[in-house]
């Protein structure tokens, strides 16, 4: 009798730990699973949020290494002494990681009496303001190489971004000097990275033209006003 008993139990606790064991391993897979989905997830946010870093990383080396002084532009702008310190060098920047970059980019500033008593208006002060924003040794090195600062006696005011260079080439009666292409720019807009590239396409397509991506006819005299300039 008490070996019959003794039978039924073991055999109960067989069961019972073959159901467990079954249980404790389906259990475990969901556990699994669910950790993995969580990684998965986390992975997934990790790379989407490095994404834009990365995205960004490729394309100044692209445009740095590949595309350096791929075109024969020269940008022109003005400013203000107080724009200088915030809206110009993200102006700048914008114009440093562009697909053709230009060969040069003038800064104008007037008047020069005016300017020189701001003794924080120079290249150095803007390479500074530059790198707060982007830190690499690419713009830093493009800065150098293509970023001018130039004086004028007379203040044209906001006209300043393109009388001087227009005068400058205007005197000069060479062939090279007339098939020089200008950019004028504003001092206050981050510039997308295809806007060189786009001008310069139209500009080739539509010879002797003037192409823009806004403009506007005056009430007075019929003529355009033109934000960005090419010629």
């Amino acid at each position: 009798m008490n070996t019959t008993k003794y039978l039924k139990h073991l055999r109960y606790r067989r069961l019972l730990l073959k159901s467990f064991r079954r249980y404790s391993l389906y259990y475990y897979c969901i556990i699994g699973k669910i950790i993995l989905i969580f990684l998965f997830l986390s992975f997934l946010l990790l790379f989407l949020s490095l994404l834009p870093l990365f995205y960004y990383c490729i394309l100044v080396f692209h445009l740095n290494y590949c595309c350096f002084h791929s075109s024969n532009i020269i940008v022109s702008l003005t400013t203000t002494p107080i724009r200088f310190h915030y809206e110009l060098p993200m102006t700048i920047h914008s114009l440093l990681t562009q697909t053709e970059l230009p060969k040069e980019i003038r800064i104008y500033l007037s008047p020069t009496s005016t300017i020189i008593n701001h003794k924080n208006l120079t290249l150095e002060h803007l390479k500074m303001y530059i790198k707060r924003l982007d830190s690499s040794k690419i713009i830093s090195k493009l800065f150098d190489k293509i970023v001018q600062i130039r004086l004028e006696e007379q203040d044209y005011g906001p006209a300043t971004k393109y009388l001087p260079i227009i005068k400058e080439y205007h005197l000069i009666t060479t062939n090279i000097s007339k098939s020089q292409a200008i950019i004028i720019c504003d001092d206050d807009h981050y510039y997308h990275p295809y806007t060189i590239s786009t001008l310069n396409k139209y500009s080739n397509k539509y010879k002797d033209s003037i192409v823009g991506f806004r403009g506007w006819r005056s009430k007075n005299k019929i003529i355009f006003h033109v934000v960005i300039l090419y010629f």
